[in-house]
């Protein structure tokens, strides 16, 4: 939503993960497609939009977990929002956090209906938009014409007073047929080109390594994006190594589908046999966002770490794949706001 009105001084460089999961016993589809669209705007995610039912003990959880500083304005008024065609005066309770300059905000809508609704019923909490700042409130326009053009409306859109100018929203409707997931453009006046000033965490949340979507049809979905402008997407087949699914040997196996165009890859999963927490989520939440991945230097002691804290992991493997070597673990986060977190851990290469 943009609403947050502190301003600080930017120093994130975001660096994208250049192997994981997906190198596992992967069979690549071929060729990928450049991006079209304009990579100064559409290189780096300035803020993950998480929608929940019941904003507190969301937020009191992944503070447990790590994410500090978190700074909670209570329920907000944002009036002259149009949402489908219509005014209303929205309020909506927020918290704002940060993982490595991209801002986490929590929304929990309060009335009256507006998208966020719509979304709580199908899909039920979890993350509702990924957001991309523009450098001038006439770039907004020339990217919503532009998006408009490709059969992309706005279905909600507004402003708000920050302390440097009026900010803008609008959440086009890329939900559909992009995977469940909604792309936010954000003019953000307060702050500087590219988001915010990363907060101190608590380690691993010091940066996103990837963000992950499961989905029905990676190869649908993976068309879709690229009709927009944003390129393709690398689809393999992944077989992972020392699969584990619920305590139990696993027999997962998946389509990924990598777009690694911007600074922070996108991950898209369809799953190919089960069972297997993907197929959960669908079940769960139908397609959308699933969960961000983290790096950890030592997996061992992260599960340990998070262990401690009550969290158990839901899934895990590794992978062994053209001198890439590497494990993964999913930690069962997703009844707390409906966001699962997957450690990652590279095996450093010989020097």
């Amino acid at each position: 939503m943009g609403g947050h009105i502190m301003s600080r001084t930017l120093t994130a460089a975001a660096v994208c993960l250049s192997f994981g999961p997906a190198m596992a016993g992967a069979q690549s589809s071929g060729a990928v497609a450049r991006p079209t669209v304009d990579g100064s705007i559409y290189g780096h995610i300035v803020q993950v939009g998480w929608v929940v039912k019941d904003l507190d003990p969301v937020v009191d959880y992944w503070q447990k977990l790590g994410l500090k500083d978190i700074q909670r304005d209570g329920v907000r008024d944002f009036p002259n929002v149009n949402y489908r065609g219509k005014i209303i005066n929205l309020k909506m309770k927020m918290a704002f956090g940060d993982i490595g300059g991209v801002q986490i905000e929590w929304i929990q809508p309060v009335g009256p209906k507006s998208v966020y609704d719509e979304f709580l019923a199908k899909h039920g909490d979890g993350v509702h938009h990924l957001a991309y700042q523009m450098p001038s409130p006439a770039v907004m326009d020339q990217q919503i014409q532009y998006f408009k053009q490709r059969g992309v409306k706005v279905v909600q859109s507004g402003t708000w007073k920050g302390q440097k100018g009026e900010g803008r929203f609008a959440y086009l409707d890329t939900a559909p047929e992009g995977g469940g997931i909604t792309i936010e453009l954000i003019y953000h006046p307060d702050w500087p080109l590219g988001g915010e000033q990363p907060h101190a965490n608590e380690y691993p949340f010091n940066k996103i390594g990837h963000y992950a979507f499961v989905v029905s049809d990676v190869h649908k979905v993976g068309d879709y994006w690229q009709r927009l402008g944003f390129g393709g997407r690398q689809i393999d087949r992944n077989v992972s190594l020392d699969r584990v699914y619920r305590g139990q040997p696993g027999k997962f196996e998946m389509y990924l589908g990598w777009n690694r165009a911007g600074d922070t890859p996108w991950e898209w999963v369809q799953s190919l046999a089960g069972p297997n927490i993907y197929e959960e989520c669908l079940r769960a939440h139908g397609e959308g966002f699933h969960h961000l991945g983290l790096e950890v230097a030592d997996m061992d002691a992260a599960i340990a770490h998070f262990k401690a804290l009550g969290v158990s992991v839901s899934q895990s493997g590794g992978w062994d794949s053209n001198g890439h070597k590497g494990r993964f673990a999913y930690l069962d986060t997703d009844g707390h706001g409906g966001v699962t977190i997957e450690l990652i851990w590279n095996q450093p290469r010989a020097k």
